[in-house]
């Protein structure tokens, strides 16, 4: 008969005091044990170097040693020492803590299952790149390889083999960056504002008596050493560019710029110094009144609608203005990310090992290509340019769980990786199908909402080969562009869109699933075959790419938008094309899925043209109206250094932006938010507007054809090396024409962090990136000299941030998030912030201002 316990599901009294006498001791146990977590981890973080707070990841592994101890495990920490030196190290161990450690949460499951092939080549790890052996261990005697033998020999359970021990102690181990470092100190700046010490010396003093290398010595001393953000001049901005209409000649058929005029006067003995001129001009000259050293500052607050003198305590002093750099100008980002897809294959990818000698791996790469029948492109990958978008509601369903983003990459042997003069004994074939190559492929990856890609659900496609539209194959290499290139994703109407560069700008409509929910291709559509990354994820084009000829002949790069249909409210979003972003705000609607047919004689006219594509180029996406075009853009919201470089008709970069990408809305409440003193005009608003449209552009310095002339001399070309990229941001009204309300001034984004705060997967070309840097009148700036934005959206679940996404030198990929406070304050900045500042506070630092005179081009 079954007892009562059996029966009821009871436990009888005897036994449930039994059980209570065996509970109780281990729910004791339990929470002394994470007490005593709870109590080391507060006091690792009042200990912690430099302020330091543990992360969760390492707060997990102490929670796990604990708990480990707690079982009677040995944490390895009480090992005694034999030798003094060893005594020491243990001893700044114990004072210094390892509180401050980056570890990655899910360490022990993934590096447990590779610690026998990380022991032997622990230095060629990716993940060690980074690692500097002879760097001092938090400032300590003893150096980081000391360090890492140490915990090898007296930590065995966290550190079993040189990979675990050098990944523990990569924060305070970090390779210095020369070139890096170079670009942002300052040597002849005040060291901490101490006036009888600069820089330079206190380096000094620190390499002698520390026994520091300089570089380590500069690495310290960067928070006080800093090159300043910008330069100060007593000329407003844009006052060199301004034209006067009527004052023409042969070299100035539409107006001289005010710059020339004021080079003229002081040629023929008029004004001794260009302050002289300026003023003299400006008195002449209404359109170059921004020239007046006195009074030109004012024009700031009037464009912002404010009284200057409410502000101003000493306006007779006089005011200087801002030309900033271009990496200091960029705006505030968090939550940097790095983008790796782990579908292309291994041996596709560059290793480490061989960065040093690329022009070997790339030969041997070729001439295995050379000798296959079977392989199309030589046997290299790399993937840059992402182009983010939102997954649409109701795809979510047919998508793995979390699913937030889709997001492209361009996928190519071609790069920028390498510096150009370490590719000059490379074979001219090798050249052109490597780092010219003709092979772009498309890769697409399925993200959750903080940009992390979900496992099995990235692949590599080839559309130009399986539609038939790859000219004479992958190995060719012809004058002209890939079929498609420069992928990108929009999401409008609830669809993902892709968008690329054939011969001109091409569109068509994508249905992504996982492999459960994939659908029959119904006639007229495509399902891609995955050349790389398995079968769960399912991408279907939903129509043949159509043409957007809203350009012409040479449009690329068109940025797509939509905003609410005026007339049918309940109707679809009007969806438009960006055909020019500035001076003049080109726009045009457009109706992705209608197309009409165009004859082959008329498309023949395109100056890129690839024969294989003349069947798309028919495809003409349907329009609605002509193209708009805007009222002229107003003046940048802040000034940068080219302009104080090359002033007048000498201009370094061109003027007309491209996409790009857009567009993220900005109301005047956000607007409003960054306070200060921002008062916004009609003229930079306008009446009508709850909200702006915001976009950002690129543009590149303007091509010079003595670029190839060997007679001019290298050091003037160095003035202005060609192929260099600066952005920007643009707000527009959202509604025909589009007129430009706003636009920021030029900065630059930047490399990838590597001191650890870097999300995503790592990735080693990261460190390839600094070999390519912005440059411009022998400065370097803290950027690429190509980041290529082609993403801009607004953050999915927080409608205060957006995403930016960009590839940097045409090597990797990276998104970053910015608000739209900041973008606010780009856009619309406080002219005490980013334009003006009192010249009294500066004289004492500046050396007598005069433009330059006429450049030796």
């Amino acid at each position: 008969m079954a007892s009562a316990i059996q029966i009821h599901g009871r436990v009888a009294p005897s036994a449930r005091k039994r059980k209570r006498t065996i509970i109780k001791p281990l729910c004791v146990g339990s929470i002394l044990i994470v007490m005593y977590g709870i109590f080391i981890f507060l006091v690792l973080v009042m200990l912690g170097e430099e302020g330091r707070v543990m992360d969760s990841g390492a707060a997990h592994h102490l929670f796990k040693s604990v708990t480990r101890g707690g079982r009677g495990g040995n944490s390895g920490n009480g090992a005694a020492s034999s030798s003094s030196s060893k005594q020491r190290i243990e001893s700044s161990d114990n004072n210094n803590n390892e509180s401050g450690q980056k570890s990655s949460p899910s360490a022990d499951d993934d590096d447990d299952n590779n610690n026998n092939n990380n022991n032997n080549n622990s230095s060629e790890h990716p993940d060690l790149i980074h690692f500097c052996g002879e760097c001092r261990w938090k400032d300590t005697p003893h150096t980081c390889d000391e360090r890492v033998a140490w915990e090898m020999e007296h930590r065995p359970q966290k550190t079993p083999t040189e990979y675990e021990a050098k990944k523990r102690n990569l924060l305070y181990c970090t390779k210095p960056d020369e070139s890096h470092i170079s670009d942002l100190f300052c040597g002849e700046c005040p060291w901490k504002d101490v006036e009888d010490l600069d820089c330079n010396t206190r380096v000094a003093w620190e390499v002698e008596n520390k026994k520091l290398t300089v570089i380590e010595a500069r690495k310290r001393n960067l928070p006080y050493c800093r090159r300043p953000p910008y330069i100060l001049s007593p000329l407003c901005g844009h006052c060199v560019k301004d034209i006067v209409s009527n004052a023409t000649s042969k070299m100035f058929r539409t107006g001289t710029p005010c710059y020339d005029i004021m080079i003229r006067r002081m040629k023929h003995g008029l004004a001794k110094t260009a302050t002289d001129a300026a003023r003299l001009v400006a008195d002449e000259f209404p359109e170059c009144r921004r020239c007046h050293p006195e009074t030109c500052w004012k024009s700031y607050f009037d464009e912002m609608n404010m009284n200057a003198t409410k502000f101003l305590d000493d306006a007779d002093e006089g005011y200087l203005t801002k030309y900033w750099r271009f990496d200091r100008a960029a705006p505030k980002i968090t939550s940097p990310t790095t983008l790796v897809l782990p579908s292309i294959p291994k041996e596709f990818r560059i290793p480490p090992s061989r960065f040093a000698d690329i022009e070997a791996f790339l030969t041997e790469k070729y001439r295995a290509f050379e000798g296959s029948n079977d392989t199309k492109h030589v046997e290299i990958f790399i993937e840059y340019n992402p182009g983010l978008a939102p997954v649409p509601h109701w795809m979510k369903r047919y998508l793995p769980r979390y699913s937030a983003y889709v997001v492209a990459f361009r996928v190519t042997p071609a790069n920028n990786c390498f510096r150009r003069e370490d590719m000059v004994d490379l074979p001219q074939k090798v050249w052109e199908h490597t780092m010219m190559s003709a092979t772009n492929l498309l890769g697409i990856a399925i993200l959750d909402e903080d940009y992390e890609m979900l496992k099995g659900y990235d692949v590599v496609v080839d559309i130009a080969t399986q539609l038939g539209f790859q000219k004479d194959g992958y190995g060719t290499t012809y004058f002209g562009e890939p079929t498609f290139m420069d992928y990108r994703l929009f999401t409008l109407n609830e669809q993902v869109y892709l968008h690329a560069n054939a011969d001109v700008t091409v569109v068509t409509k994508l249905d992504l699933r996982m492999k459960e929910y994939a659908r029959k291709p119904r006639e007229g559509q495509f399902e891609l075959d995955n050349v790389y990354g398995g079968d769960n994820l399912v991408i279907t084009m939903l129509h043949q790419f159509n043409t957007i000829w809203s350009g012409g002949d040479r449009g690329k790069n068109f940025a797509l938008f939509s905003v609410p249909n005026s007339t049918h409210p309940n109707a679809p979003d009007s969806v438009y094309a960006e055909v020019n972003i500035n001076p003049y705000h080109k726009v045009q609607q457009i109706y992705l899925d209608e197309v009409e047919m165009l004859k082959r004689s008329y498309i023949k006219k395109r100056i890129r043209r690839n024969y294989a594509v003349d069947k798309i180029m028919m495809r003409k996406v349907k329009t609605n109206g002509n193209v708009t075009t805007s009222d002229i853009e107003p003046s940048p919201s802040f000034f940068t250094v080219d302009e104080h470089w090359f002033p007048g008709h000498r201009s370094a970069l061109r003027r007309a932006g491209h996409g790009g990408a857009c567009c993220v809305s900005l109301s005047r409440e956000e607007a409003l938010a960054q306070g200060g003193h921002i008062n916004l005009a009609t003229q930079s608003w306008g009446d009508e507007n709850d909200y702006l449209l915001v976009g950002l552009a690129h543009t590149s310095v303007v091509w010079r054809r003595w670029y190839k002339d060997p007679v001019v001399p290298e050091s003037e070309k160095a003035m202005i090396p060609h192929t260099h990229y600066v952005s920007f941001f643009y707000a527009f009204e959202p509604r025909p024409p589009f007129n430009l309300r706003a636009r920021s001034g030029y900065f630059c984004l930047g490399f990838a962090e590597e001191d650890g705060t870097e999300g995503g997967m790592f990735n080693p070309h990261s460190t390839l990136t600094t070999n390519r840097k912005l440059s411009q009148h022998n400065e370097t700036f803290s950027c690429g000299q190509i980041h290529f934005i082609s993403s801009f959206i607004e953050k999915v679940g927080d409608s205060s941030q957006t995403v930016v996404g960009y590839g940097i030198n045409d090597c990797t990929s990276r998104l970053v998030e910015v608000s739209k406070k900041e973008i606010a304050r780009m856009l619309f900045s406080d002219p005490w912030d980013m334009k003006i500042e009192k010249s009294k506070e500066m004289r004492k630092k500046m050396k007598p201002y005069e433009l330059q005179t006429q450049l030796n081009w």
